[in-house]
């Protein structure tokens, strides 16, 4: 299955999903909507050993399915090239993931991401590779007020056609 149909048929359950949770009431009122963005340096290292880390920015958009689940669709971009000779890395990707987390204190939750990305990377010389794989990550969540909170996680983008690309991100987020 190529991945522009997977990501649709994800994006279908999201909606589906959500058009069931307006129809019944199983989850509390107050799971909502939220959106983050975060500053993450991403590493793309080719496995001939080169490696750039030029700096991104990341948009979520999410939906808390329950306490424990939410799903997120995000967009990745870079605002400043690490240029470097031989090497010029440019990452722009989306993606859809799962959200599993659970609480650590009253303020703080632990959460896993597994989804799908499509992601567009560019070296120098025109290089260029897109491609579509698994994506996953982890990191810790901690809340400032009841709808701003801040984030620490790591996140593996792609590891296919001779390219790794991962980073962290520190982000901010705010609950709808």
């Amino acid at each position: 299955m190529k991945t522009h149909h997977l990501l649709a048929a994800c994006l279908l359950t999201t909606l589906g999903t959500t058009a069931v949770q307006a129809q019944t009431m199983m989850y509390p009122s107050d799971a909502g909507y939220y959106g983050e963005i975060a500053y993450t340096p991403i590493e793309l290292k080719a496995d001939v050993g080169e490696t750039s880390k030029p700096e991104a920015i990341r948009f979520i958009v999410g939906k808390e399915l329950h306490k424990n689940w939410a799903i997120e669709a995000m967009y990745t971009t870079t605002f400043a090239k690490d240029h470097m000779v031989g090497f010029d890395g440019d990452v722009t990707n989306y993606g859809i993931s799962l959200k599993p987390k659970m609480a650590l204190t009253d303020n703080t939750e632990l959460f896993a991401r597994l989804g799908v990305t499509h992601s567009n990377i560019t070296a120098a010389a025109g290089n260029h590779r897109s491609s579509g794989d698994f994506s996953y990550g982890v990191g810790v969540q901690t809340k400032f007020t009841s709808t701003v909170y801040g984030q620490l996680d790591y996140m593996h983008y792609q590891h296919k056609d001779g390219i790794r690309a991962q980073g962290y991100g520190l982000s901010v987020g705010y609950r709808f």
